[in-house]
């Protein structure tokens, strides 16, 4: 079985619009994870009677929360202004093997802008640089436990840490479907400067720079 595991906070619209597509697309579980919001995302998990439970605030704590609740061998974590491709589930099992215990689908930004089409177009390789979380992450949850789940420790850039570590173990495959992805972020700050602001987070990273850095440097220029 597949839990799909969705952390939240204040996501009532876009819970709306992907609970019932996940649904209708014959998900097995589907768990949300609210970190404190203040709007009705709550009362939308409710009324679409999915697992609802609560955690503290951090996309890796509420992820691992998520995943310590779910019932499924396959974990899927879905951010909620993504929607999965329809056939997420059959591709999932089609693609998983002995060798290839986690993956991910292509991104595609929800958007004629030919910059972010451009950009999208990328997240068909391999590469942790063509990576993101909007992409959705698939794993076996015999190697997320092992793995230890996300580092609660960061405050972002978790899900490239945690692919990192899981590339160390096993192979991982990149599903040549498309996720829809939210362009809200680049909308409202610009595509340039977003664009900038995340490559230099990815940049800071993996040179080391310290998460309280990091995380300054992104909440100013992306307020």
């Amino acid at each position: 079985m597949i839990s799909i595991i969705i952390p939240v906070i204040n996501e009532e619209e876009n819970l709306e619009k992907l609970l019932p597509y996940l649904q209708e697309n014959k998900a097995e579980e589907i768990i949300v994870v609210d970190g404190g919001s203040t709007d009705k995302s709550r009362e939308v998990a409710k009324k679409f009677q999915v697992t609802l439970i609560s955690s503290a605030k951090g996309r890796a704590k509420q992820m691992n929360a998520g995943a310590k609740a779910a019932n499924g061998d396959l974990l899927y974590f879905v951010h909620a202004d993504s929607l999965p491709p329809k056939s997420f589930s059959s591709a999932i099992l089609n693609h998983l093997n002995e060798t290839v215990q986690f993956g991910c689908f292509r991104s595609l930004f929800d958007t004629k802008n030919k910059f972010l089409l451009f950009n999208s177009y990328f997240s068909r390789f391999k590469g942790l640089m063509f990576r993101g979380g909007g992409q959705t992450l698939w794993i076996t949850k015999e190697l997320f436990n092992r793995l230890k789940g996300y580092d609660e420790s960061l405050q972002l850039m978790e899900e490239y840490d945690f692919i990192k570590r899981a590339s160390q173990v096993s192979d991982y495959q990149v599903i040549q479907q498309d996720v829809l992805v939210s362009t809200r972020t680049y909308d409202y700050h610009g595509n340039f400067k977003t664009q900038l602001v995340y490559a230099l987070v990815m940049f800071g990273f993996f040179r080391g720079i310290p998460q309280d850095q990091l995380l300054k440097f992104a909440k100013f220029w992306l307020k």
